[in-house]
Formats: C-alpha cells, structure tokens, sequence
C-alpha cells in the first residue's frame, strides 16, 4: 500500500461535494481539503481517473503528494489534534 496526500482546489461547490466524497471513498479527511489515502497502485489509478473526470481542468487542481513511512511517522499538528499514523490501518472500498 502507498500513502498520499491528496489535495485540492475546486471552484464550484458541486464539484467540491464530488471530489470529496470521491476521496472519502478511498482515505480519510485531515483537513477540509487534505485527505490521506493509503492505497495500493491499482486504487491509485482508479482514484486519479476518477478525480479526473469530476474536474474542470482549466479551473480546479488536485494534488498527489507521495508520502513515506518515515514522513507519515514524523507528521505532527498544532492545535485540533490529529490521529496518530498507524502503518496497520486499512481503508476498505465497497
């Protein structure tokens, strides 16, 4: 499985609800527009198509930001606290 952070930019309030449901599905919300997902390659692939065909190219942006053990370890906040990384957890897609 590989971690990402998956953020975004949307311009239209129903595509934002898209986009995060589409992400939702595939990790789980650390800010408003910050997800992390821990998938395997082919999850991958089909969460950057899906996200893919939701956006307006011209005016939205999403980024995919690759994360590795040892970064998703050493990840702290400040203030509202975070859940703590735990290499274990899976994320389930139905």
């Amino acid at each position: 499985m590989d971690s990402y952070l998956v953020c975004y930019d949307i311009s239209n309030p129903k595509r934002l609800r898209k986009v995060a449901k589409a992400c939702e599905d595939y990790g789980y919300r650390k800010q408003y527009s910050v997800f992390l997902v821990r998938v395997s390659a082919t999850d991958f692939v089909k969460l950057r198509s899906r996200l893919y065909d939701l956006i307006d190219l011209q005016a939205d942006q999403v980024l995919f930001i690759p994360l590795t053990d040892s970064c998703l370890q050493r990840m702290e906040s400040i203030g509202r606290p975070t859940d703590d990384y735990d290499k274990n957890d899976v994320v389930m897609i139905l």
